[in-house]
């Protein structure tokens, strides 16, 4: 099964989902005004189909990165909601089948089997599944949400040894930093990217290293965080090289073009700027007590 086929299935068991959890919610509130129904009913509709859609144009379409990563973490967020739904509306279902069945069997009055609230009870059976449903729909869709938005600056830094058998003397006990994947495009919080970088200088790294994904897309989303990270820095310097998201391909396409050329070009100054000193198929020597290392930087080979 290709790629079209295996989202044309995906898209109509998504269908047939919201076709389902719509028609019980609006089952249980059946007191809405006519007005309120109606504004749901578009509402619901419409945000579904946008996320069918939006699944297509981003697998299919070449969207910004931010643009395609906000659709499918939407689409997977809001039917993540839907799926622990489900199983209070399939118990719903069974139960009243259950009960159907029991009358038919007992040959009760119809009148008789439509009663589905006990004398006394302030909610029916049905009600109570579906809104705890609802509910519990909602703990995944919010918990996952929230963290998305605030882990994108839980900021962490985790130690590792590294032993190295042919290490010189003289690097004994240095420390390396590294950092990757930064991805300026995403951001929306300076000052939580000024606490990320005040935590690695506060390490006191001797060495650092970036290793890729400065931008989504375009060099400049590095605009308004550049002076940041230029305070990055480390005695025996800060080596970096470009990631697959740097050179524009996911933008511009595959094919060379002008303001491709121009968009490398600005990453290239940029880096320099901050004092990074880039390595596209490069090398350098670092010195330390009359012995050195060699530092080694090559360029993304591919697209992933």
């Amino acid at each position: 099964m290709g790629r079209t086929g295996f989202l044309t299935i995906l898209c109509l068991i998504v269908i047939l989902l919201d076709i389902y959890c719509y028609k019980a919610i609006i089952s249980v509130f059946k007191n809405w005004k006519p007005r309120t129904k109606k504004i749901f009913t578009y509402t619901w509709w419409t945000i579904n189909s946008l996320l069918i859609i939006g699944v297509f144009c981003a697998i299919y379409l070449n969207l910004f990165l931010t643009a395609r990563a906000v659709i499918l973490v939407a689409f997977f967020l809001i039917s993540t909601g839907k799926l622990v739904m489900l199983p209070f509306l399939l118990i719903d279902d069974l139960r009243r089948f259950g009960i159907k069945f029991f009358r038919l069997l007992k040959r009760k009055q119809p009148a008789e089997a439509a009663k589905e609230t006990v004398a006394g009870e302030p909610i029916s059976r049905s009600s109570f599944l579906v809104k705890a449903g609802l509910i519990a729909g909602a703990v995944p869709l919010s918990s996952l949400s929230w963290g998305i938005i605030s882990g994108a600056y839980d900021y962490q830094i985790r130690r590792v040894n590294l032993k190295l058998p042919n290490l010189p003397r003289a690097f004994d006990g240095i420390t390396l930093a590294q950092i990757t994947d930064i991805h300026s495009g995403s951001f929306y919080n300076k000052t939580a990217v000024k606490g990320g970088v005040d935590m690695l200088m506060a390490e006191k790294p001797d060495l650092v290293f970036f290793t890729g994904d400065l931008v989504n897309n375009l060099t400049s989303e590095l605009k308004d965080y550049q002076d940041i990270f230029s305070k990055v820095s480390a005695p025996l310097g800060v080596y970096s090289v470009l990631g697959n998201h740097d050179y524009g391909d996911y933008h511009f396409g595959k094919e060379t073009s002008p303001a491709k050329v121009k968009n490398l070009q600005d990453m290239v100054a940029s880096h320099k700027i901050m004092g990074w000193d880039l390595l596209m198929n490069e090398h350098r020597r670092i010195k330390v007590g009359g012995e050195e290392i060699g530092v080694l930087g090559i360029e993304n080979w591919g697209m992933g």
